[in-house]
């Protein structure tokens, strides 16, 4: 009997160290950066905008990434195009007066390995959500944690179908790439 209560001391010590030693991280969305491309499905012709944070948090724990949650805020979807912005934020695309914002969410506890770690996570898009494996590098610093990547999103698993070469087959000269690229730097201060 006195074994098991020792063993639970230790584990609620344990758990109590763990807890005590995490620490939280906010986005600061100023310094923050996401950038977007799309390509043409049957020509190099891409195009480049930008989109910005809204809010995050991060909280690490040594070595484990605790938990992670950040919104995308689609109103901002940006290109030097305005012509080209607009039709990205109505119902062909976005839809972002229906689907303001976007979320990516992390399902469970990630180690951080050779300043790497692959965000296992939610991410929803007009109102759908798909799970997507994210790389990241990560660099640690007492006053904060950035991380950066560059990950490609199949835009026809959140229903933006566009002149989709996989939802409309005999689509050539208009098709736009089911894939589109995020790449960021996310930096979270304390």
């Amino acid at each position: 009997m006195k074994t098991i209560q020792i063993l639970l001391i230790t584990l609620c010590l344990h758990i109590g160290l763990q807890k005590a030693y995490t620490q939280n991280f906010e986005l600061d969305t100023r310094k923050s950066e996401l950038f977007w491309t799309g390509k043409a499905a049957f020509s190099s012709y891409s195009l480049k905008g930008t989109i910005a944070p809204k809010k995050g948090i991060i909280s690490i724990s040594n070595t484990t990434i605790m938990a992670l949650n950040i919104v995308i805020d689609m109103k901002s979807l940006d290109h030097e195009n305005n012509d080209l912005k607009n039709h990205l934020k109505n119902e062909d695309f976005f839809e972002v007066k229906t689907f303001p914002k976007a979320t990516f969410l992390i399902n469970n506890v990630i180690e951080i390995s050779n300043k790497k770690a692959i965000l296992l996570g939610a991410l929803t898009i007009k109102g759908k959500t798909n799970t997507e494996n994210i790389t990241v590098r990560i660099e640690q610093a007492e006053s904060g944690i950035t991380l950066k990547f560059n990950h490609t999103i199949d835009r026809t698993k959140y229903g933006v179908n566009h002149n989709s070469p996989s939802i409309f087959k005999r689509m050539k000269e208009n098709a736009i790439a089911d894939e589109f690229t995020l790449e960021g730097t996310l930096i979270f201060v304390k």
